[in-house]
């Protein structure tokens, strides 16, 4: 995994908890608890999950649970006893029942939504307003170089410039949401149309952040 791309990782995880992440000492903090959610179909999950989740606890403590598959959903209180929970998943072919996922974030649960997750529960319209963006397909997978639009925020303001993925795919915004606050954004190499790529936004009391990148083992590592 590149340099900056470990760090992204990092640094999106902690944000999203108001921690910074400069001042943790893995030796006396005690580790966060994280809930990694993950499966489905078109993406290497077997294989990204033990990559990013081990990858993030190098560089921050953070100790994980990984679950897989939506019927974690099911449980009023899946969320119970951890920091943040992190869905890095593809769930586009089930229509399971999101209720609780939606009570947990409104709730004030940390929550991390990656690439595939913003495409998930396409027939829930709730879902897309937690996450604050509205992407409904996506570009070919290509490479493609971010932009800071926002050069003051935790997560960005250390970020490079213009960061180029070796390969992506670019997810197209149709729409964003009131209050979710751009933090990269890109051009289409294929369309020229510009898309937001990595975002935070507020559902009820729970803090959001959101990214479309992510989509293969290239991309991370």
């Amino acid at each position: 995994m590149s340099r900056h791309a470990l760090w992204f990782a990092v640094w999106l995880l902690l944000s999203v908890l108001g921690i910074d992440a400069n001042s943790q000492d893995k030796t006396s903090t005690p580790k966060l608890q994280a809930l990694y959610i993950t499966g489905g179909p078109y993406h290497d999950f077997k294989n990204l999950a033990p990559l990013l989740t081990s990858k993030i606890s190098e560089f921050a403590s953070v100790e994980w649970q990984i679950k897989w598959g939506p019927e974690t959903f099911k449980l009023p209180d899946f969320g119970k006893g951890f920091d943040v929970v992190v869905y890095n998943m593809c769930f586009d072919d089930v229509d399971p029942t999101i209720e609780n996922v939606l009570k947990l974030t409104f709730g004030g649960k940390p929550t991390v939504a990656i690439h595939c997750a913003i495409h998930s529960f396409k027939v829930s319209d709730e879902w897309r307003r937690l996450l604050g963006e509205v992407s409904r397909v996506h570009d070919p997978f290509q490479a493609f170089s971010t932009v800071r639009v926002d050069k003051d925020h935790p997560v960005t303001k250390n970020f490079p410039e213009n960061w180029q993925t070796p390969g992506d795919e670019m997810y197209q915004t149709i729409e964003m949401g009131p209050q979710a606050k751009v933090l990269l954004k890109a051009k289409s190499p294929s369309s020229g149309k510009e898309h937001m790529v990595c975002w935070t936004n507020q559902y009820g009391q729970g803090r959001v952040f959101g990214t479309t990148l992510g989509h293969n083992l290239k991309t991370a590592g």
